[in-house]
């Protein structure tokens, strides 16, 4: 049985290891990324966070 999972992160270095780890599980069933400014503004962040959806094809 999958585990739903929102994530909410900054995705830089460490939380962009995270999401694809958890884009490229099938164990997850992720329903949702939100993210927040951290190292970096929120901008930037979500559109991280955008590309790595992409990189990972989800």
């Amino acid at each position: 049985m999958k585990q739903s999972l929102i994530i909410d992160c900054d995705p830089g270095v460490d939380d962009a290891t995270g999401l694809l780890t958890a884009f490229a599980s099938s164990d997850l069933d992720l329903l949702a990324v939100t993210t927040v400014g951290g190292n970096v503004s929120a901008a930037k962040t979500a559109r991280n966070a955008r590309i790595l959806r992409q990189i990972a094809g989800r």
